[in-house]
């Protein structure tokens, strides 16, 4: 190739390359992809509770920018709705609002992931800030598979003025309150006890049986219904319901509540999820004049609690977030806020000795002994044939001059063929 030509390749070759590099250095630079935005979606059942509950989401999702969205349905249907999505594994689910008694199927069905190895790795949550005996229902084999957040239990609120005028005073144990519900029977109203067939009947049972020190099991797992301690609690039972208000029969918590809140029953069982309604003007009669007791007992109080728990699903796309979430709405700051806002309990210990908390529900005192000792509905198929039992002896004692020895007799004979296969005694 001559010279001439040879300078003329060259010549364009340079040019090319200083084009290419001023296109380089030209070149707007590339642009980072953005970080995908975390979304996580909670399960609960619906109410006024959970509307609160999304103003509270709304505002974590502005402070940390994780979005969250909240499928809250009737309770009837949320077990199933849950046990679907997570059996199917649609990943639909970070958080999961789990009642205590659905948590031991959850686990060993692998729908739900034990949460301690998210205790360290966020910041600020500490599983001791819980009350133990509520961590304990959710613990198996040392792993804990759900963070206790709503707590319900059976509780009496009477209208101090009332008994007070009658000489009477706080009604603690059974003789006490049994003195109670006579007189004001005798004066035509009586003690309002929310016992409809098959819904909070059996809960107030359980209570009375376990504060006689009575039980399902013996110590070595044989079935005692008929047990004596079992037999008088059943007798006081149906003492107590000779003198309920009239209709109490027909009544789920929420109409006995009502009876109280306009004055009607000078005395009654209502639940803690509600009894804030009590203490409020604009709603009660009442407010300002209640008290607040555990239910009657005969050698110490007991109790059945309900308690809410977040669990994280095995499918969750983001549990890390999942758990951070828990950890926020499990919070004393968060927890007390809502507790102000709707009454609700909560699990965290130091909020039973908040001043303003104890000022606002008056009620907490009352509930705190079965939070230190908890029980738990009988558990299992057998345990459920077992209630189912009971829920149909404490119609019949409440409605006729039946022999609770003879009937816990029957119902024995009836499931001891049963018993041990897999009936659990519930807490503590």
């Amino acid at each position: 190739m001559s010279s001439p030509r040879r300078k003329i390749y060259l010549l364009f070759a340079i040019a090319c390359a200083a084009l290419i590099m001023v296109m380089v250095v030209l070149a707007p630079p590339k642009q980072k992809e953005a970080p995908k935005r975390v979304t996580l979606v909670t399960s609960r059942w619906s109410g006024p509770h959970a509307d609160y509950q999304k103003k509270l989401l709304e505002r974590y999702s502005k402070e940390t920018g994780v979005q969250v969205t909240q499928d809250d349905v009737a309770y009837g249907q949320l077990r199933t709705k849950q046990t679907m999505n997570m059996a199917n594994k649609t990943g639909g689910y970070d958080l999961v609002w789990v009642l205590e008694s659905w948590i031991e199927e959850y686990v060993k069905a692998g729908h739900i992931l034990p949460l301690n190895p998210f205790f360290q790795k966020t910041p600020g949550f500490d599983v001791k800030n819980y009350m133990p005996g509520l961590v304990k229902l959710n613990t198996f084999d040392g792993k804990v598979y759900g963070i206790p957040t709503m707590v319900q239990t059976a509780i009496v609120a009477y209208d101090t003025r009332k008994l007070q005028e009658a000489g009477f005073g706080p009604p603690n144990t059974w003789d006490e309150i049994l003195a109670v519900a006579r007189h004001f029977k005798a004066q035509g109203s009586g003690i309002a006890m929310p016992v409809r067939k098959g819904m909070f009947d059996d809960n107030i049972w359980d209570t009375l049986m376990y504060s006689n020190d009575g039980g399902y099991l013996d110590a070595q797992g044989n079935l005692r219904l008929d047990s004596i301690e079992n037999i008088k609690a059943l007798q006081f039972y149906q003492k107590l319901m000779q003198c309920a208000l009239r209709g109490s029969l027909n009544w789920h918590v929420d109409e006995a509540n009502s009876q109280l809140q306009f004055g009607h029953a000078p005395i009654g069982i209502t639940i803690s999820g509600l009894a804030g309604i009590l203490e409020d003007p604009a709603r009660s009669t009442i407010a300002g004049h209640v008290g607040y007791l555990p239910l009657p007992y005969k050698t110490h109080p007991a109790g059945i609690v309900s308690i809410w728990n977040w669990c994280i699903p095995a499918d969750s796309k983001h549990p890390e977030e999942a758990f951070k979430l828990i950890a926020w709405l499990t919070s004393s700051a968060i927890e007390k806020e809502q507790s102000l806002a709707n009454g609700q309990l909560s699990a965290v210990n130091s909020l039973f000795n908040d001043t303003e908390l104890r000022s606002k529900l008056p009620f907490l005192p009352a509930v705190k002994p079965y939070l230190d000792n908890p029980h738990t509905p009988l558990a299992s198929p057998y345990g459920k044939a077992i209630m189912d039992g009971i829920t149909e002896i404490l119609f019949r004692v409440s409605v006729s001059s039946a022999d609770p020895a003879e009937e816990l007799k029957q119902l024995q004979q009836k499931m001891q063929p049963y018993f041990g296969k897999s009936v659990v005694e519930p807490g503590p």
